[in-house]
C-alpha cells in the first residue's frame, strides 16, 4: 500500500474523530459501537448458555474465543481511550471474524444462523464514517461473501429453502454494502464542505 493511501486514510479518520469530539457526541458514539459490540458477546454467551453452544472441542474454543473477544472489545471501546486508525481497522477485521466464526460454529437452527449475518451491518456503519476506501472496500467484501458462505451453507447443509436464504442473505448484503457507502459518501461531502 502507497503511502499516500495511508496519509489519506489518517487524514479521514482524524477528521471523523475530531467532528465527533467538536460536536461533543464523540463519549456517545463510543458507547454505541461499545453496546453494539457488547451486543454480539451477549447473544453468545446466551447461546451457550441456552443449549445452542458448538458442540465439538475445536468449534467451541472458536465460540469461547469469539465471545470473550466481543466483551473484550466492548469493555476498551466503553472504558479506553479512542482508538488509533490501526486500533480501529484491527478492531473491525476482528470483529469481522469474530461474527463469523462464532456464527458458522453455533449449533442454532439454520434460519437463525443466516439472520446472525446482520452482526456485519453494525460494524459496517462504523467503517462507512470514519474509514478510508481501501479499508471500506475491505471490510464490504469480507463481509458479503462470509455472508453469501453462510448462505449458501445453510442451503447445501441445513436443508434451508432457497427462496428463504435469498429472503435473508439480500437485504444483509445490500446493507452491508449500501449503509457502508452512504456514511462514507456523506462524510467525504462534508469534509470537502468544509475544507
Amino acid at each position: 500500500m502507497s503511502s499516500s493511501a495511508v496519509t489519506s486514510s489518517e487524514v479521514h479518520y482524524e477528521w471523523g474523530v475530531d467532528l465527533m469530539s467538536s460536536l461533543a457526541v464523540q463519549g456517545i458514539v463510543k458507547k454505541i459501537i461499545a453496546l453494539a459490540t457488547l451486543s454480539m458477546a451477549l447473544v453468545v454467551t446466551l447461546e451457550i448458555g441456552f443449549g445452542y453452544g458448538a458442540t465439538t472441542p475445536i468449534p467451541t474454543a472458536v465460540q469461547w474465543t469469539s465471545m470473550i473477544a466481543a466483551y473484550v472489545m466492548g469493555l476498551f471501546w466503553l472504558f479506553g481511550p479512542w482508538p488509533t486508525l490501526n486500533q480501529a481497522f484491527a478492531f473491525v477485521v476482528i470483529a469481522n471474524i469474530a461474527i463469523f466464526a462464532a456464527t458458522i460454529v453455533a449449533d442454532f437452527p439454520p434460519e437463525i444462523t443466516l439472520g446472525k449475518t446482520a452482526f456485519f451491518i453494525e460494524i459496517g456503519m462504523f467503517v462507512g464514517f470514519f474509514f478510508e476506501r481501501w479499508m471500506l472496500a475491505s471490510h464490504v467484501l469480507f463481509c458479503v461473501l462470509a455472508t453469501s458462505f453462510i448462505a449458501v451453507y445453510v442451503v447445501a447443509y441445513e436443508d434451508v429453502a432457497v427462496l428463504m436464504s435469498v429472503v435473508v442473505w439480500l437485504p444483509v448484503v445490500v446493507s452491508i454494502g449500501g449503509f457502508v457507502l452512504v456514511l462514507h459518501f456523506a462524510s467525504r461531502s462534508m469534509r470537502l464542505e468544509f475544507e
